[in-house]
């Protein structure tokens, strides 16, 4: 096991796509905590999936693959926040009809780009071994802007999530922090494709803070707790990568179910332990 870190590491690929899936597992740690909370699991599958329209567009005018998937998603999220409010359209369905129709777009859009070879296995499924410079610059800068964000409206949107009636009433702007956060949430999905993909993005937005949840119910525990499991398992996922030469997205948030599963299971038991 020494010997196999130890090749891990002297791996100049592998060392190149340590600090942006660290810093990638940091920022999905935090925002996985906010997604549980506000029970955001399904918006996060819809958004993944809706990106890959933003990535065809991007791809069929040969633009910038992240800057334009960026506002593509961001613009998804904010208006799947406002959905509900118009005709009658709950959330869920909203997300679910969005989902389709911009995933149907990518797909024809990315089979029609005759003059750009695209990765198309690299974008459903991820692999943070082939970040560019450039990417890793935009990784870097809305890395920087989500933790910042979260710093500041963390506490408000955690007080929002359990008791929103009382928040407003204290003279929180819940609406603009909701719209705030589904934003935030769109701009988490874009760097979750390099690592895990549209496919696989979910997973690094719900098993971190599931696996917390399990251990501790304050948000400073939460989050704690859920920057742990997302660190050690991006690791322990890279390392499988590396070893079985496996997908570096799949082999992740396989690691992270791992984390889950026994968590769960160590829970289950301990208390007939005692």
């Amino acid at each position: 096991m020494i010997e196999l870190i130890t090749e891990f590491l002297s791996s100049t690929v592998m060392t190149a796509s340590l600090l942006p899936a660290m810093l990638i597992a940091v920022v999905t740690a935090s925002m996985s905590v906010m997604v549980m909370a506000h029970r955001l699991s399904f918006l996060t599958v819809g958004v993944s999936h809706a990106s890959l329209a933003g990535l065809g567009i991007a791809v069929s005018l040969s633009l910038p693959l992240l800057p334009v998937a960026t506002l593509f998603s961001v613009a998804i999220a904010l208006l799947l926040a406002l959905m509900p409010k118009r005709q009658g359209i709950s959330e869920d369905a909203g997300t679910g009809i969005l989902f389709a129709g911009s995933m149907a777009l990518g797909i024809v859009l990315i089979s029609t780009a005759t003059t750009t070879r695209v990765d198309l296995f690299g974008l459903l499924f991820g692999n943070i071994l082939t970040v560019t410079a450039d990417e890793k610059l935009w990784l870097y800068l809305l890395s920087s802007l989500i933790l910042a964000m979260m710093l500041l409206a963390s506490r408000a949107w955690w007080s929002i999530a359990f008791d929103a009636v009382t928040a407003e009433a204290s003279g929180l702007p819940v609406n603009a922090l909701r719209l705030l956060l589904y934003g935030l949430v769109g701009l988490t999905v874009i760097l979750c494709v390099k690592l895990a993909g549209i496919v696989l993005t979910a997973g690094l937005l719900v098993l971190p803070a599931a696996c917390a949840w399990i251990w501790g119910r304050s948000l400073a525990e939460l989050w704690i707790l859920s920057t742990a499991f997302s660190v050690g398992g991006t690791l322990i996922g890279l390392i499988w990568s590396y070893a079985y030469e496996w997908p570096s997205g799949a082999s992740v948030v396989l690691a992270l179910c791992g984390l889950f599963v026994v968590s769960w299971l160590v829970k289950t038991i301990m208390p007939t332990q005692r």
